[in-house]
Order: structure tokens, then C-alpha cells, then sequence
């Protein structure tokens, strides 16, 4: 060991820190010259002196990493010392602290321990893999990066377990992907743009596990404006060949072909700007089927106008043979790629009216019809389908003659179990093709047929069902399909819906018209009276005559969603039904929907007396039933209260206080205290069934902020007056309530309501944690004062959620500690508590968690920095 006088012991214990750093840097210089000389124990010493340092002020680090570098050299390091001393760099060390030499030597000092004891890292397992990928996190000196993807590389080749940091490695290197790096005139280090690119390439292309990460980003910067990121992306593209084989490609092919496509497409476009006959014939006599997609390029030349339109056309009729003959013989390979392709140049082709002569449509017909019966591969089918619908729209006699009566045979004849997949797929292109009257006729009976028949699944009655809303949302709008829906699709759905549970149809099945008018007659009818003589064979079962109200509350349902211009017949007796059937059925989905459809039709009501009688004769009822703790029908008269109250709120009613005020007195009821919190989620979010524009309700601009601005101190006042145990249900219908509001709501008005936030955080729900954390990180980003002299509970609270169980709190809630550094000077004091914590995270078990708490904790390292905040 080397004796130092007493002044140099005394900088190295002095209280401060630049003089202690001096002390330091004469010890390391001195190392520098005499490493060679150490014993054993000596360097033992030395390491663990050197690794407490690490720990010291960060004015420190740097000639400690100058003492350890030294150390490296020694012929007589320990066994272990280099895991060791990694382990305390990658702990103690930190990226945004260190200056470019600091980072210099801890990338020296990675790469010499890979090169001299592989074995003894290959111990640390996926944890050196997280050390280096925190310690090149954020680097921008070109030096340094160069240095950094040969050790990146290192790790790759060499056989590290990257484990679950894969991602992470593969992150923090593809963060400069693509190189974007000029050097300065007279650069000293003499690095080159080609240089950083060729080494960043070798550590992308280095292993197939990044192979899912890597190709989504060659094809998001193929398709950027910038040449030199189109260059780069395909000479990385081009790399990967040697080293990904069809397993690591196969989930990427088709995106990978479609920006390829269109950079040889561009190519062959501005060729035929010069001369678009020579161009089709160079194409004609040089490409092969496996090329046949460089057709499809000369889609987008059937965008231009006028003149050069003729010539278009003119020139496809010519070659309209040898096309045709090269798509069908495309489609007759096994390929999939060149199938979609195909099918993709047969679409463009069908577009141009006139081109294709029918018996080219009845052969492009039969190997759609074969492809979509035989091809296993969805891709295929997808676009199959996709091309049928093209064809649908200009032949689509030859679809009614060909494809349709395959489909149909292929539905009613196929195993159940076998051929489910196969049945889908049929009912799928049914929908698609379904796009003029002609079709729908004879596709229609089909679905209708799978929603009756016993031996269909409940996957393929839903999807027959969706392919006939499909159906009706897409087919043109005439009086003929209009007569084919209201005369044969409702009145056999009404029908069904008799057997099986309430359903609701589609609004978009129901035209403001007199058709419209004469269906909801008969929905109504069929409601009240059991009036059957519209249904096919006046079926109506027999078995649930008696229960004829309860079932058939789905018949009626639809009539809430009606345009206010459809006169509804017996509105007050319907009503009337419906208020009943909503306070007196046990039966949960027909209380509900009953409720619901209640409240459609008081949405569109016009104003005056008889609505407000209505409401409150209602209102009275309800009251009543919740007035009695004993009521059976207590949840029912709940759940009418709370769709009358979001009728009324949605149009601004003034009684809607009169609805408010009793669902605020709910919040103390032992009973259906959480039912009540739950209900201002209703209220304040959209509604997918009833109640939203699509269903031609009521809905006023701003509603949501009207109402917040409205009943928010009411919500205060509650909160301060209930009971301990009853609090946290103000604060779940705080936080239902806050969640709704826009952005930029939320942060003008939480500031007022910073008491119960803070308790909010401390609710043992869940659902109000995370949806207050989501409140409050914008507000954070410019934080009133009044949030910041409450900033000792506040960090209390969000340090406490680090350790919730739930994964999206515990992101959310880095976040918001990330947010508190925006200001420095008055979150200084919490920052070695807040570091702390924030170390913990750095272990999470969920790779996203990690991510922000590595972003976070490097913004609170720099707290109190120089070259900090």
C-alpha cells in the first residue's frame, strides 16, 4: 500500500465535496503509474474504498471511475471484483449526472471486463444486460455511442442472457435508429456518419429476439419523407437476411411488401411518365407470376384527368387479355402473398367500368368463390372478401348466380364442429357482398335462416346478426330494400327476439319514413296486445303468452331510438307498461331494459306540464319504494331513477335537481350507497344502446360541465358531513364524475377540490385510485398554489401507491412524481426520499413500470444538479 502525507488524508475525509474529489484524483493518478505493483489485498482495499465513493456527491465520481479504471489493469484482481465493481457503477453511477469523459470510462470499463472476464458477467445473468442499458440511456456524444454499439454488439454475439430486457436493450439502441449525425468541420475524433450507421446496424440485425421490435420500425420509416431514413431502413431490411429466418419474418411479410410495393411502384411511375405503353410492355415481357404485384402500381396512374385518363384506359383495354390471364393465374398459385396481390390488381381492374368482359367476371368469380371455400390463410380470405365487394358493386348478377348459392350450400351442409371457422368466414362475405337490393334478397334469407336453426353456434347467431346491421348500414337506401327490411328481416327478428332474451336492433335499420311509422305501430301493438298477424306464421310462442310483457320488452326497446319526427302510437299506456314493468319485474335485463327505453322515450318528449306530471308521478313512486328499506323492488326503482336522471340531464330539464339531489342522499344508504356512486358514471359517460345521438336523443353541448359546476360543492358539503365509513363513496362519485369532464376542465377546476383528491388517492379502491391519477398528472404540469402547500401529502400519498398491486396505478403514479419535478425549488426537500423510492421501482416486475421509473428518477436526479432544473 502507498502512505499519503496528512494533507492528502485529510482532503479525502474533508467536508467538502470538490476537496474530497481532489483528494480522490491524486490517489487515482497515483494508481494510474503503479497499478502494477498492487498485491492482491491491496486492490481488495482499494475496490471497496473506491466503490464507497461511488456513493459520495457526483462532483466525485469522476476521478473515482479514474481510480477503479486503473484497478482494471491489475494482475491481481480478485475473483469477483468485476461483478463487484459493475455492480456498484450501475447502481451508484447515474446517466444524467455523469459528463462525456465519466461516460467514457464506464463504457471503457463495460467493454475491457467483456472481453477479459465474460464468464464472471455472464453470472450477473439479465441484470448486466439492465446495468449497461442504464448506463448508455440518453447518451448523444457520437464517441461515446460508437463505443456503445460495439459493446451492445459484444453482449449479442457473446451469449448473454438478455432475458426480459430485451426490449429494453433493443430500445435504448434503436432510439438513434436512423443515424441523423453530422460531424463538425475539423473533428478532431474523425467519427463518420457511416461509422455510427454500421455499427448501430450490426447491434439491430445481432439476433433474431429483436426481430418484433425491429421490422414494425423499418416499416414506419420506409414510409417516411426523409430519403436518407427510406436508404437506411432497407439497407437494415436487407442485413436481417442472413439472420432471420421465415418464423421471425412471417407476422411482418405483409407490411414489409406493402412499403416495398410502393417504393418499386413510385420507381415504375416515373418510367411511365415518359412512356406508359413502353413501360406495360417491358412489365409484360420481363416480370413473371411471382412479380405479377407490380401491376398493381398503375392503380394510382387512374387518378389523373382528362386526356391522360383516355390514354389509361385505352392502353388497359389493350392489354385487358394478357392481364386478366396473368391475376388468374396468380390466383391459381399456392402462394399467399402473390394471391393477395392478385386480388389486389383484380379490384383495380373491376373499377374501371366497361373494362372486363363477363366471362372474365364469372372466372374471377369462380376463384374468389374457390379461394374463399379452400384457402386457410384469413390474410387471403380478407382480401378475398374485400374483392368480392368491388364486384358486388358493378356484377353483382354474377355474385347472385355463382358465389351466393356456394356460400349457402357451404352453411347448411358443413359439420359443426369442423367447419365453424369456414361458416364464419361465409357469413362474413355474405355481409360484404350484400351492397345492391339484387344481392340482399338473396343473402338476407340465409343469415335469417342461421339466427333460426338449432345446430348454429352463439358465436355465428351473434355474427349473422351483425352481418345484418352490417347489411343495413351499407346497402344503398331505396324504397325497395327499405319494404325487404320492415316487411321481412324486423318482423322475423321481432320474432325471434320472443324466444331469447330482449335485443335491441340497430338504429341505422330504421328510416325516418312512412315505413318507419308503420313498424313502430306494429312493435307497440306486438307489445301491448300480443298483436302477432305481422309475424311470420303468427309466431308467437305460447309458452310465454303469460309472460308476454317481461320477455317482449325488447320489441319495444328499439321504439325509445326512433327519430323524434315518428310518432309513436299509445304513448301514455306504453309508457305507463314500461314505468311497471321497471318497478315490478325481478328479472334483471328486463327491469333494465325497460328502465332504459323509459328513459329514451321521456328524452324526446316535448316540454310542458304533461311531461313534468309524468316525471314527478314517477319520481313519487320511486321515492317511495326507496323510502322503504324493506321494498323488494328497491335496486328496480333504483335503476329507473337513475336512467330518468340522465334522460333529464342530457336536455338540461330543470327537474333534473329534483333527481340529483335524491341519487346524493343515496351516497349514505348502507344499501345502495355503492350503487349510487356507481350511478354518476352513468350519467356523465356515453351510453352505447339508448340515449346518444345515434338514437336521435335529446343531448345537449357541455352537459357534463353544466352538471360538475352545478352539484360539486354539493358533493363537498356530503363529504364533510358523512360518516368515516360512508366517505368513500362521495369519493368514488367524485372520481366517476371527474374522469368524464374534457382535459382542460379537469385542470381549471380540481385545484377547488384538492382535499378530497388527496383522500381520493387514499380510497381502498382501486377504480378511484387510478381515474384520479389520470385527473391530476395534467393539472400537475402547472400546478396552482394551492396544490403546492399541499405537496408534503401529496407525495406521501403518490410514493405510498408505488406499491399498489395494480399495475396501471403503479404507472400512473410515477408519472405523477415525474410531473412534480417541473418544479424543482419547492420539491428539492422530498428529493432523496422520492430517489429512494423510486430505486424500488426500478425492480418492478412489469418491464412498462420500469420504463417510467427509469425516466423519472432521472428527472429528480437532476433536482439540485448545476446542470439540473
Amino acid at each position: 500500500m502507498f502512505c499519503f502525507c496528512s494533507c492528502c488524508s485529510g482532503s479525502l475525509t474533508s467536508s467538502q465535496p470538490h476537496t474530497r474529489a481532489r483528494g480522490v484524483q491524486l490517489l487515482s493518478d497515483v494508481l494510474q503509474e503503479n497499478y502494477a505493483d498492487l498485491t492482491e489485498r491491496e486492490v481488495e482495499v482499494l475496490i471497496a474504498f473506491y466503490e464507497n465513493r461511488l456513493k459520495d456527491h457526483h462532483v466525485v465520481t469522476p476521478p473515482v471511475l479514474r481510480g477503479l479504471q486503473a484497478l482494471t489493469k491489475c494482475t491481481a484482481l480478485p475473483p469477483g471484483s468485476a461483478v463487484s465493481m459493475l455492480r456498484s457503477v450501475f447502481q451508484d453511477v447515474h446517466v444524467q449526472v455523469r459528463l462525456t469523459h465519466c461516460c467514457t470510462t464506464v463504457s471503457a470499463f463495460i467493454g475491457f471486463f467483456l472481453l477479459d472476464v465474460p464468464s464472471e458477467l455472464k453470472g450477473l445473468g439479465a441484470d448486466f444486460v439492465f446495468g449497461f442499458v442504464q448506463s448508455m440511456d440518453g447518451e448523444r456524444d457520437p464517441r461515446n455511442l460508437l463505443l456503445a454499439f460495439q459493446i451492445a454488439n459484444n453482449i449479442i454475439l457473446g451469449g448473454y442472457s438478455l432475458g426480459k430486457f430485451t426490449e429494453e436493450l433493443f430500445e435504448v439502441t434503436s432510439c438513434y435508429f436512423p443515424i441523423d449525425f453530422t460531424p463538425p468541420p475539423n473533428d478532431p475524433h474523425g467519427i463518420t456518419k457511416e461509422e455510427l450507421i454500421l455499427a448501430l446496424r450490426t447491434v439491430l440485425t445481432g439476433t433474431p429476439s429483436f426481430a418484433e421490435f425491429l421490422l414494425p420500425l423499418i416499416i414506419e420509416k420506409m414510409d417516411s419523407d426523409i430519403q436518407s431514413a427510406k436508404l437506411d431502413s432497407l439497407q437494415t431490411l436487407a442485413a436481417c437476411g442472413s439472420k432471420y429466418d421465415h418464423r421471425d419474418l412471417a407476422e411482418f411479410l405483409q407490411g414489409l411488401w406493402t412499403s416495398l410495393r410502393r417504393e418499386v411502384c413510385s420507381v415504375l411511375q416515373s418510367l411511365s411518365r415518359f412512356s406508359l405503353t413502353l413501360a406495360f410492355q417491358w412489365m409484360h415481357n420481363h416480370f413473371s407470376h411471382e412479380h405479377l404485384s407490380y401491376w398493381e402500381c398503375f392503380r394510382c396512374k387512374q387518378q389523373q384527368k382528362s386526356s391522360t385518363q383516355m390514354v389509361h384506359e385505352s392502353v388497359l383495354s389493350a392489354y385487358r387479355a394478357a392481364l386478366c390471364s396473368m391475376v388468374f393465374s396468380a390466383l391459381s398459385e399456392s402462394n399467399s402473398s402473390l394471391q393477395i396481390t392478385a386480388t389486389t390488381v383484380l379490384t383495380s381492374l373491376i373499377q374501371h367500368k366497361g373494362l372486363l368482359l363477363d366471362s372474365d367476371v364469372g372466372l374471377a368469380v369462380d376463384h374468389l368463390t374457390r379461394l374463399l371455400l379452400t384457402e386457410e390463410d384469413e390474410s387471403v380470405s380478407s382480401a378475398v372478401v374485400e374483392c368480392a365487394g368491388a364486384l358486388a358493386e358493378l356484377h353483382p348478377a354474377a355474385l347472385i348466380t355463382k358465389l351466393i348459392p356456394k356460400l349457402k350450400e357451404e352453411i347448411e351442409n358443413s359439420e359443426m364442429n369442423s367447419h365453424h371457422a369456414m361458416r364464419q368466414r361465409c357469413l362474413s362475405a355474405l355481409a360484404a357482398v350484400s351492397l345492391q337490393p339484387s344481392v340482399v334478397f338473396e343473402s338476407t334469407p340465409v343469415l335469417l335462416q342461421v339466427l333460426n336453426g338449432a345446430r348454429f353456434s352463439v358465436d355465428e347467431v351473434v355474427l349473422a346478426c351483425r352481418s345484418l346491421q352490417r347489411i343495413a348500414e351499407q346497402v344503398q337506401d331505396t324504397e325497395e330494400t327499405g319494404r325487404c327490411f320492415h316487411d321481412n328481416i324486423i318482423p322475423r327478428l321481432l320474432s325471434l327476439a320472443l324466444q331469447a332474451a330482449p335485443m335491441w336492433f340497430p338504429v341505422g335499420w330504421f328510416h325516418v319514413s312512412r315505413l318507419a311509422g308503420q313498424t313502430a305501430a306494429r312493435a307497440v301493438s306486438l307489445f301491448l296486445d300480443g298483436d302477432v298477424s305481422f309475424l311470420p306464421d303468427n309466431s308467437f310462442p305460447s309458452h310465454i303468452q303469460s309472460s308476454r310483457k317481461s320477455h317482449g320488452v325488447g320489441l319495444s326497446w328499439f321504439v325509445c331510438s326512433w327519430h323524434v319526427c315518428v310518432e309513436v302510437p299509445q304513448m301514455e299506456r306504453l309508457l305507463f307498461q314500461l314505468e311497471e314493468l321497471s318497478c315490478s319485474c325481478s328479472h334483471l335485463l328486463s327491469y333494465t331494459s325497460a328502465a332504459k327505453c323509459f328513459a329514451g322515450l321521456i328524452n324526446k318528449r316535448p316540454l310542458g306540464n304533461s311531461l313534468d306530471d309524468l316525471i314527478q308521478t314517477t319520481m313519487k313512486r320511486v321515492c317511495s319504494e326507496l323510502g322503504c328499506t324493506s321494498s323488494p323492488v328497491r335496486i328496480q326503482a333504483f335503476t329507473l331513477m337513475t336512467w330518468v336522471a340522465k334522460a333529464l340531464l342530457l336536455r338540461y330539464h330543470p327537474l333534473f335537481s329534483l333527481l340529483t339531489d335524491k341519487l346524493f342522499s343515496l351516497l349514505d344508504d348502507p344499501d345502495l350507497g355503492p350503487m349510487a356512486a356507481d350511478s354518476f358514471s352513468l350519467l356523465m359517460s356515453d351510453s352505447a344502446d339508448v340515449l346518444n345521438r345515434g338514437c336521435h336523443a335529446d343531448v345537449r353541448i357541455m352537459y357534463r360541465q353544466r352538471f360538475f359546476s352545478e352539484n360539486s360543492a354539493k358533493l363537498v358539503q356530503g363529504f364533510n358531513a358523512a360518516p368515516q365509513e360512508k366517505k368513500s363513496n362521495y369519493l368514488k362519485a367524485l372520481s366517476n364524475i371527474v374522469n368524464e369532464l374534457p382535459k382542460q376542465v379537469q385542470v381549471s377546476e380540481l385545484p377547488a377540490l384538492l382535499s378530497l383528491i388527496l383522500e381520493a388517492l387514499t380510497c381502498p379502491d382501486q377504480s378511484v385510485q387510478l381515474s384520479t391519477l389520470s385527473c391530476l398528472e395534467p393539472v400537475l404540469m402547472n400546478p396552482p398554489q394551492v396544490l403546492i402547500q399541499q405537496l408534503e401529502a401529496l407525495v406521501s400519498r403518490l410514493l405510498a401507491l408505488l406499491c399498489s398491486p395494480a399495475m396501471k396505478i403503479r404507472i400512473a403514479s410515477v408519472r405523477c412524481i415525474h410531473a412534480l419535478s417541473q418544479f424543482p425549488t419547492q420539491v428539492l426537500p422530498f428529493r432523496a426520499r422520492v430517489l429512494r423510492a423510486l430505486a424500488q421501482a426500478l425492480d418492478d416486475k412489469k418491464r412498462l413500470v420500469r420504463r417510467e421509473a427509469v425516466h423519472a428518477r432521472g428527472a429528480w436526479f437532476l433536482l439540485g444538479s448545476p446542470g439540473g432544473r
